[in-house]
C-alpha cells in the first residue's frame, strides 16, 4: 500500500486545551488586537484582554445557569465576533460546544439536538429559535443580548470557581460534536477531544506558521460551524494574528474593500467567482482577447515560476496595469496568500492567481480529521494537488484508490453512531475518507473524486465525475453541473447557468456557449466517459432548497431526486435542452 508521512509532531501534553492561547495572550500581550468586528457602520478592534475578559464573564454566566462540565450547548449563528466568545466560554465552563450552520432546516436542528443531547440552543436571531420545535432546551440569542444576560447571571461566580473549571480540561476532553453538513443522508456527529484540535492547531503551524507576520490580518467569512473556517481561527487566534470577522459571503466585496487582508481562506467557488467577474468586466469594456491573453501570460509566468523568456516577463510587467493590479485591489489590495479548501481549484486557476500576485494554497481534510491532513506550503507547493501531508500525519491509498489517513486529529468516532464509525475506522487506526486519490513520487496528494460519487456505466466503464464537472465549471457561463450516468447507458449532465454571464447574450448564444462548455469538457475524457446529453437547469442551486451543503458543496442526491423526471427524460427522449451525438 503506497503511503508517505509528514515530518515528526510532538505529542500533546496531558493538560493541553484550546483555551491555553487566548490565556496567555491576554496576559503576557494585553494590548495586542487579536479581532475586529462591525457594528453600526464602524469596525470595532478587540485587544487580547478585552476579548478574554469578555470569555470569562459569560462562561461564569453559563456556570450560574448550572451547566456540567460535559454538557452540550448548541450554537447556531452565522459568523460573527460573538460565536468565537460563545464558543470560548463554553469550552471554559467545561462545557462542549455542538455548532449548527445557520441555514440548517428545522428537522436537521431537531434531530442534532436530540442527538446530541444538548440542554442549551443559542441563536443569532429568536426567528432561529423560534423555528425549533424541540421542547426542554433553554434557549436565547445574540441579537436579544444573550450574550450581556449571560455575563449579568455569572457576576455572582467567583473567578476561582471559573479557574477551576478551567483547571479541570483535559487533551482527552471532548470540545465539540460537529455535525457534517452531508451531500447524502442525515447528519453525523463527529466529536472532536481538546487534543484532536490543539494537535491539528500545531500542524497548522507548523506548516504555515513561518508565512505569517505580527501584522497580518484575516478576513473570516465561512460559516464558522464548518470544522475548515474554526481551526483556521484557532490556529490564528495561537499565533496571535488579528481575525477581522465579516458578515458572509454576500458581504464578501465589501468587507475585503474595507478590512484589506492579507490572509483569506475560502472555498473554490469564491475564486472562480472573481475569476469570472473580472472576465466579465473585460467583456464590458471589450477587451476579452485581451483578458484571455492576460490570463494565458500569468498562467505561463506562474508555471515557470518567474523564469521564463525576456517576453514574457516584459508582457506580465505590463499586464500588471491592465489587469493584475485590479484583481488584487477586488480582494482588498494587501492580500499575501490564501488557503483554499472544501473542493478541488484546479491548477489553471491556482496559477492564475499567482501569476496575478496572490499565492493560493490548497489543503484537504475532512470533518472526522479536525480537519487539516495536508497543505501546500511556501516551500513545497504544487498547484492541482492538496500538497503533503502535515505532521504527524500519515496519508495511504488503498488498492482500491481510497485516500486513508493516520494521525493525532483523527477522531475516534461517530456520536451514538458504532456502525458508521465501524465503516470509516479499521483496527490498525486508519480512517476511510472515501475521496479516491492519488501520491506523485514527492508525496504530494491529488484529489480525484469521491468513492461513492463514482460512476458505473451500464458498460462497465468507471466515471469519476469531479473532473468533468469542474471543467463544465470553469467556462464562464456555466455555474454548477452535476455528471449522472449509474447504471446508465451513457453519460449526461445537469447544469446551471452563471446569471450575471447569461444576461449578457441572447438566448441562442447561452445556448452555444454551453453546448460549447460541454464539448469542451468532452475533449479531455474518452468517447465512453463523455457527456452524451445535458439539460440546463431554470435556477442555480441554493442552500435554502437543500441543493447545496452550507459550504457549497452540491448535495447530488437531492438534485438528481428532484430533477428525477427531466434525468429520466434525457435517456428516453434526449434532453430539452441540448445533447451531443
Amino acid at each position: 500500500m503506497q503511503q508517505v508521512s509528514g515530518p515528526p509532531l510532538e505529542g500533546v501534553h496531558r493538560g493541553a486545551h484550546l483555551l491555553e492561547p487566548a490565556m496567555d495572550w491576554a496576559a503576557r500581550s494585553p494590548g495586542r488586537i487579536v479581532a475586529e468586528y462591525e457594528s453600526g457602520g464602524r469596525w470595532h478592534d478587540v485587544t487580547a484582554a478585552g476579548m478574554w475578559r469578555r470569555v470569562r464573564g459569560v462562561a461564569k454566566g453559563f456556570v450560574a445557569d448550572g451547566l456540567k462540565p460535559g454538557d452540550r450547548v448548541a450554537l447556531m449563528s452565522s459568523t460573527r465576533y460573538e460565536w468565537t466568545v460563545l464558543d470560548e466560554a463554553i469550552l471554559a465552563a467545561g462545557g462542549v460546544t455542538v455548532p449548527i450552520y445557520e441555514t440548517a432546516s428545522a428537522d436537521q436542528v431537531d434531530w442534532i439536538l436530540r442527538d446530541s443531547g444538548a440542554a442549551v440552543l443559542l441563536t443569532e436571531t429568536p426567528a432561529m429559535a423560534d423555528a425549533v420545535p424541540v421542547a426542554g432546551v433553554a434557549r436565547g440569542s445574540i441579537e436579544t443580548g444573550a450574550l450581556d444576560a449571560l455575563a449579568e447571571r455569572g457576576a455572582g461566580v467567583h473567578d476561582t470557581e471559573l479557574d477551576t473549571r478551567l483547571s479541570m480540561i483535559s487533551s482527552d476532553g471532548l470540545a465539540t460534536i460537529v455535525y457534517t453538513s452531508g451531500t447524502t443522508g442525515r447528519p453525523k456527529g463527529c466529536p472532536l477531544t481538546h487534543g484532536n484540535l490543539v494537535a491539528n492547531v500545531a500542524q497548522n503551524l507548523d506548516a504555515v506558521g513561518d508565512m505569517l507576520r505580527d501584522d497580518d490580518s484575516l478576513l473570516l467569512f465561512l460559516p464558522l460551524a464548518h470544522c475548515l473556517t474554526r481551526i483556521v481561527a484557532l490556529t490564528l487566534r495561537a499565533k496571535g494574528v488579528k481575525v477581522a470577522y465579516g458578515r458572509g459571503v454576500a458581504s464578501l466585496p465589501d468587507d475585503l474593500l474595507a478590512v484589506r487582508p492579507t490572509l483569506l481562506v475560502a472555498v473554490p467557488r469564491v475564486f472562480e467567482k472573481a475569476y469570472e467577474a473580472a472576465e466579465r468586466m473585460a467583456r464590458t469594456e471589450h477587451k476579452e482577447a485581451v483578458f484571455r491573453h492576460a490570463v494565458k501570460v500569468a498562467v505561463h509566468w506562474s508555471e515557470h515560476e518567474r523564469h521564463g523568456g525576456a517576453g514574457t516577463r516584459l508582457e506580465h510587467a505590463a499586464f500588471d496595469h491592465v489587469l493584475y493590479a485590479r484583481v488584487r485591489r477586488a480582494f482588498g489590495g494587501r492580500l499575501r496568500f490564501a488557503m483554499s479548501g472544501g473542493g478541488p481549484l484546479g491548477d489553471r486557476l491556482t496559477h492564475f492567481y499567482n501569476g496575478v500576485g496572490i499565492r493560493v494554497f490548497e489543503g484537504y481534510g475532512l470533518t472526522e480529521t479536525s480537519p487539516t491532513l495536508t497543505i501546500n506550503r511556501e516551500l513545497a507547493w504544487r498547484p492541482g494537488t492538496v500538497g503533503r501531508p502535515v505532521a504527524g500525519t500519515t496519508i495511504a491509498i488503498a488498492p482500491d484508490g481510497e485516500v486513508l489517513a493516520r494521525g493525532p486529529q483523527v477522531f475516534s468516532g461517530y456520536w451514538n453512531d458504532e456502525v458508521s464509525t465501524r465503516e470509516v475506522l479499521d483496527g490498525d487506526g486508519w480512517f476511510r475518507t472515501g475521496d479516491i486519490g492519488e501520491l506523485d513520487d514527492d508525496g504530494f496528494l491529488r484529489i480525484t473524486g469521491r468513492k461513492k460519487d463514482l460512476i458505473v456505466t451500464a458498460g462497465g466503464k468507471n466515471v469519476a465525475p469531479a473532473p468533468l464537472e469542474d471543467r463544465l465549471r470553469a467556462h464562464p457561463i456555466i455555474s454548477e453541473a452535476v455528471v449522472i450516468g449509474d447504471g446508465r447507458p451513457f453519460i449526461t449532465a445537469l447544469v446551471t447557468l452563471d446569471a450575471e454571464a447569461a444576461r449578457e447574450f441572447a438566448s441562442h448564444d447561452v445556448e452555444r456557449l454551453v453546448r460549447d462548455a460541454v464539448a469542451a469538457a468532452n475533449q479531455t475524457v474518452s468517447r465512453a466517459e463523455s457527456i452524451r446529453e445535458y439539460a440546463v437547469l431554470p435556477s442555480d442551486f441554493t442552500i435554502e432548497a437543500e441543493e447545496l451543503t452550507p459550504t457549497l458543496k452540491v448535495r447530488r442526491a437531492a438534485v438528481q431526486q428532484r430533477y428525477a423526471e427531466l434525468i429520466e427524460s434525457m435517456y428516453t427522449h434526449g434532453a430539452p435542452r441540448g445533447g451531443l451525438t
